[in-house]
C-alpha cells in the first residue's frame, strides 16, 4: 500500500487547470522524471513539458528531436 501512496501526487495523465502556478512546480514530477533520464536543461524541459500538456514521452520525443539545432 505505500507503494501506491504517492500516485495522487503528479500519477494523472494530465495537468490540472492551475494558470497561476510556476511551470517548475506544475510539472515537478515530470521534471525530476527527465533529469533521471539525462535532460538537465530546466528550461528546454519546461518549454518540452508545456509543449505536451505535461506528457513526458512526448517531451523526451520533442527534447530528441531538437538535438543539433
Amino acid at each position: 500500500m505505500g507503494m501506491l501512496s504517492g500516485l495522487g501526487a503528479g500519477g494523472g495523465l494530465g495537468v490540472p487547470n492551475a494558470s497561476n502556478v510556476p511551470p517548475e512546480e506544475l510539472y515537478a514530477t515530470q521534471l525530476g522524471q527527465l533529469q533521471e533520464m539525462g535532460f538537465f536543461d530546466t528550461a528546454e524541459n519546461i518549454r518540452a513539458l508545456m509543449a505536451t500538456s505535461g506528457n513526458v514521452h512526448a517531451a523526451v520525443e520533442r527534447l530528441l528531436g531538437n538535438f543539433g539545432q
